[in-house]
């Protein structure tokens, strides 16, 4: 009777020993998605950390300091800056980036500046600044300058406006002789990005006659 008990188990055995071998050789093709699995945790960590970073930024150029928790308020005023960085990603054209960042900082607040960039063509946006009272009121930057303030980057030859404009306000401006000169030295603590984390570094902008002369980071 044991025998026939034993034997019984492995005819069952036999009879499903294909669909098992054929479970370990299936494997996942490259289009269905599930290939990715095991790379979508590195994925969402590097978004995270850029989307970090993008919301620090923002914080320092509003005065917002890291390490404590945003009011309500202050928090509505944050997503108001990220959501006008992603609208200014959006300019394409020479045209649009050199009007954009000319008037930028004559309108008062965030608010404006969506709303002009939300407007449907150029001329709806001329019309704009003309109804503001700044329409000609404004120094336009050169494409090239433009793009360098759309990244946040700076180079030799900008004036302290565009500068500004890229940059924010620094933490200290210090001054070489008379004023009038437009020598000085402005220092700039940023987060940037390394292979650790995130990490605070400082950066010094060199200014001769009004103009970007050279800049050293620490």
């Amino acid at each position: 009777m044991i025998f026939f008990r034993y034997l019984i188990h492995f005819f069952i055995f036999l009879s499903i020993l294909p669909g098992l071998t054929a479970c370990s050789l299936l494997q996942r093709h490259e289009s269905s998605g599930y290939a990715d699995a095991a790379r979508m945790p590195a994925y969402y960590q590097l978004e995270l950390e850029r989307q970090a970073y993008k919301e620090s930024f923002a914080r320092e150029e509003l005065g917002l300091g890291k390490g404590y928790n945003l009011s309500e308020p202050e928090r509505v005023v944050l997503n108001k800056r990220l959501q006008l960085k992603k609208s200014e990603q959006n300019l394409t054209t020479d045209r649009e980036k050199r009007q954009y960042y000319s008037y930028k900082p004559l309108m008062k607040n965030d608010d404006q500046r969506l709303y002009y960039l939300n407007l449907p063509s150029q001329e709806a946006r001329e019309r704009f600044v003309y109804q503001m009272g700044i329409a000609g009121n404004a120094n336009e930057f050169t494409p090239d300058v433009a793009d360098l303030i759309e990244t946040n980057d700076i180079a030799v030859g900008m004036t302290e406006k565009a500068v500004l404009e890229s940059w924010g306000d620094p933490d200290t401006v210090e001054v070489a002789g008379n004023d009038i000169y437009g020598n000085e030295r402005w220092k700039y603590s940023k987060y940037v990005s390394s292979e650790s984390g995130y990490r605070r570094e400082v950066r010094y902008v060199y200014f001769e006659n009004g103009v970007v002369s050279g800049w050293e980071s620490f």
